[in-house]
C-alpha cells in the first residue's frame, strides 16, 4: 500500500469549508478525497460547473476518489434524475466510485436497475454503504438491497465503523460481502464513539492483513469523528502513519 491507496473523508472535518479541508489534508499527506454533496461544510453543489472544482482539487494536489450521491426518495423519478446528474458531475471531477443512496430499502430497489442503466456508460463503480441508523444499517439490510436489485454492477462498501456500531464485526461482514467489496471505510471505535486509530476495539491490523491476503485492490477511506474535534488534524496524521506503517512492515 502507498499514499495513492488511502482516501480521507470530508466527514472528518465537517466544520471546514472545501479550501480549508483540502489544505489541511494535503499538508498532512493525503492525496485522495471523498466528497459529500450535503451535510458537511465542504459539501459540493453538483448543479454547478464542475470545472472550477476540479481545478481547485488539482491546485491542491488532491484527487476526488469517491463521491456521495444525493439519495433516492419517495419521488423515485425526480430523485433518480438528481442522482444521475450527480454521477455525471462526479465523473467530471475524476471520481472513480459513487455511493448509491436511498431513504428506504424499497426506494433502493425501485430505482436500482434504472440507476445502474443510467450510470453504466460513465465508467464509475457504484457502491452501497452501510450506515447505522439509515435504511442500510445491518447485514440483513445490505442483503435485502443487493439481492432485491439483483445486479452485479452494484458493489458493496464495507464500513467497518458503522458495522461495529450495530454489533457486527468486520470479519463476519467481510465474509458475507466477500467478492463484492469495492471500497472500505476504516475507523477505530469504542462502542459507537470514534477514537484515534489503534486505541479502540476494532482490529484494523487484522482487517488489513485479511484483505491484503485475499488480494483486495480497492482503496481505504480514513474517517475520524472524535469528540475532541480540535485534535482531528493530528489524529488524521497519526491515522495515515498507522495505516502506511502496517503495510511497510508487512511487505
Amino acid at each position: 500500500m502507498n499514499l495513492d491507496d488511502i482516501v480521507v473523508s470530508s466527514c472528518s472535518l465537517p466544520e471546514q469549508d472545501l479550501p480549508s479541508i483540502l489544505g489541511v489534508c494535503r499538508e498532512i499527506g493525503y492525496r485522495n478525497f471523498e466528497v459529500f454533496t450535503s451535510w458537511a461544510k465542504s459539501a459540493i453543489d453538483y448543479h454547478q460547473d464542475p470545472a472550477p472544482f476540479r481545478e481547485q482539487f488539482e491546485r491542491c494536489g488532491m484527487r476526488v476518489h469517491s463521491f456521495h450521491l444525493p439519495p433516492i426518495g419517495d419521488d423515485v423519478d425526480a430523485t433518480l434524475a438528481e442522482s444521475l446528474a450527480a454521477c455525471r458531475f462526479a465523473k467530471a471531477l475524476g471520481a472513480e466510485v459513487v455511493l448509491y443512496k436511498a431513504t428506504s430499502r424499497p426506494a433502493y430497489r425501485a430505482a436500482g436497475k434504472r440507476f445502474l442503466d443510467g450510470a453504466c456508460d460513465l465508467g464509475l463503480t457504484p457502491v452501497v454503504q452501510n450506515h447505522a441508523g439509515t435504511a442500510v444499517s445491518t447485514l440483513e439490510d445490505f442483503r435485502e438491497v443487493l439481492d432485491g436489485i439483483g445486479d452485479d454492477r452494484l458493489e458493496a462498501l464495507l464500513e467497518v465503523g458503522h458495522f461495529h456500531s450495530v454489533g457486527v464485526g468486520w470479519k463476519w461482514a467481510y465474509e458475507q460481502l466477500k467478492g463484492r467489496i469495492a471500497l472500505v471505510h476504516i475507523k477505530d471505535q469504542i462502542g459507537r464513539q470514534s477514537v484515534p486509530f489503534g486505541s479502540g476495539e476494532i482490529d484494523l491490523p487484522g482487517l488489513f492483513a485479511r484483505l491484503d491476503e485475499d488480494g483486495y485492490q480497492g482503496k481505504y477511506v480514513v474517517k475520524m469523528e472524535v469528540k475532541d474535534r480540535e485534535n482531528t488534524p493530528q489524529y488524521l496524521a497519526d491515522a495515515l502513519r498507522y495505516v502506511t506503517l502496517f503495510f511497510r512492515q508487512d511487505s
